[in-house]
């Protein structure tokens, strides 16, 4: 096989881009590169790395030339996110791992160094080699607010990109190591346990009697019974005067997760009636009650007439 058509399949499988390395093991002398790069059938893009001219100039390009930039390089950060499907990421400048020793200048990417880099779990996410959704959830940890942190862990939890577990050989590696944003992550994970503590019944209640205590809020049922054709319910709080259903969950994580199904079918029957639901956590009326209190007003303001 040609050397050309030995690039042509490197290019194929890593967005057209391709290593000086790769080029020499296909056969491609110092005078063939020299040759390519002035007739202008490649295009260089680092020192080492080059293009084929036919390959489209796009942002998976320039996260498989960045990659191809370092030895043993992986996606990671913000790119990782986005490549995981992550809310809210988007493509930008790419951001990669390499291990302790490796240059971190570079005009393609943002370079970061992991002493743990052997010890990183890894996946090919649309052929790109990229840190595993734990160790990407680790490392914005240390960047992103713990709100929108909780989000997306939860986000990965439901649909089945990560388990808890998976954070276990992360915790035994970092034991002892000062790790920016493990003392966020680490607790928010214990809460979403097996074994994670969960509030009484009568403890929920309290909370909700008080969320609802307010002159401005319509008078309440507690335990209010519906039938929505076959799907019978019975929820924590209903304010007729606002059509408004208000239910608390204090479950433990996983119960949430196994109950994620009947719960959206619940929320999606009573919205076929014409009542809105809001859904109100432990950590949401314990730690943010007051802001629990100006969503419920807010939403009784935009439904005053609705019913």
């Amino acid at each position: 096989m040609s050397p050309d058509r030995v690039i042509d399949e490197y290019a194929s499988r890593q967005y057209g881009v391709f290593s000086l390395d790769q080029a020499r093991k296909a056969g491609v002398s110092e005078n063939m590169v020299h040759g390519r790069l002035t007739s202008g059938a490649w295009v260089r893009l680092a020192p080492g790395v080059y293009a084929v001219a036919s390959a489209a100039p796009n942002w998976e390009r320039q996260v498989a030339a960045a990659i191809l930039s370092r030895p043993r390089a992986i996606a990671s950060g913000s790119t990782a996110a986005y490549l995981h499907g992550f809310d809210g990421f988007r493509r930008g400048r790419p951001e990669i791992t390499v291990p302790v020793g490796i240059s971190v200048r570079s005009p393609l990417a943002r370079v970061t160094r992991s002493k743990w880099f052997d010890e990183l779990a890894t996946t090919r996410v649309a052929g790109i080699p990229t840190a595993n959704v734990a160790e990407t959830l680790l490392v914005l940890a240390g960047r992103i607010p713990v709100r929108r942190l909780e989000r997306l862990a939860d986000d990965q939890l439901v649909v089945g990109n990560l388990v808890v577990d998976d954070f276990e050989v992360i915790r035994r590696r970092v034991a002892g190591a000062r790790v920016r944003g493990s003392g966020i992550l680490f607790p928010l994970l214990d809460a979403r346990a097996q074994d994670a503590w969960e509030p009484a019944g009568n403890q929920l209640e309290v909370f909700l009697d008080r969320l609802v205590d307010d002159p401005a809020i319509p008078p309440a049922t507690r335990q209010h019974p519906f039938r929505f054709e076959s799907l019978p319910m019975i929820v924590d709080i209903y304010i007729a005067a606002w059509r408004l259903i208000l239910e608390a969950d204090g479950r433990r994580w996983h119960s949430r997760r196994a109950d994620f199904e009947r719960d959206r079918a619940r929320d999606n029957a009573a919205a076929a009636s014409g009542l809105a639901v809001l859904r109100f956590t432990w950590r949401m009326l314990t730690e943010d009650f007051a802001g629990c209190r100006r969503i419920l007003l807010q939403t009784g303001a935009t439904r005053v007439g609705l019913a």
